[in-house]
């Protein structure tokens, strides 16, 4: 799950943006969810992948406070 990516980098492990694409691709296939975060990752700015980041988090009804984690990351 990206949930699960997200919080991995968030406990300290390695992030790769290449990787995490990748998965988020991969995930976004499987599980059918909207492709916001890989269009945003392709397409564009840093902030607009936070914010389908966020959308994923609040949609899935994980904690809204990994937001803030989110928003203070660089993830493309």
């Amino acid at each position: 799950m990206i949930i699960d990516e997200i919080l991995d980098r968030k406990d300290g492990f390695p992030y790769s943006p290449e990787v995490f694409y990748r998965y988020v691709m991969e995930s976004e296939s499987f599980f059918g969810f909207p492709r916001n975060i890989s269009q945003a990752m392709d397409s564009g700015s840093n902030a607009d992948v936070q914010n389908a980041l966020c959308d994923y988090v609040k949609t899935q009804g994980y904690n809204p406070a990994i937001c803030e984690y989110i928003n203070s990351q660089w993830w493309i």
